[in-house]
């Protein structure tokens, strides 16, 4: 399992911290900390609660996660979403992502923070 898609208790807690204004988002960590910090289970479970469908077509190399970064690439690759996560401002990109009406705050939580992990100019280059 890759480090982008698993988070320790210990990076919960400074996300709950960074989202505690943020009731929804703070379900999702809360289900990412039921499910051990993995992002891919929660983000699946997430998606299921809210009635987000993903594609049964699944790629290989593909996970959850990618698979609704994608869905939202336009606003996920646009310079001020980038800028927004550099600078740590998980809260705005969350709010962007939500605001899009394709994934609600709660699927949009482990979606940021996978791309903050992994690096979101690095996965907007490997998505091109």
């Amino acid at each position: 399992m890759s480090n982008a898609t698993q988070l320790t208790t210990q990076e919960i807690e400074q996300y709950r911290e960074q989202f505690k204004d943020y009731p929804e988002a703070l379900d999702a960590l809360e289900l990412i900390a039921e499910t051990d910090g993995d992002l891919i289970e929660s983000a699946g479970l997430l998606a299921m609660e809210t009635g987000v469908e993903i594609s049964s077509r699944v790629v290989e190399e593909d996970n959850i996660l990618d698979k609704l970064a994608k869905r939202c690439r336009s606003i996920v690759c646009d310079d001020d979403f980038i800028d927004d996560l550099m600078k740590d401002l998980l809260t705005v990109a969350v709010a962007t992502l939500a605001a899009s009406g394709q994934i609600p705050v709660a699927v949009a939580t482990p979606v940021v923070i996978y791309l903050a992990k992994k690096g979101v100019k690095k996965w907007c280059q490997s998505n091109e």
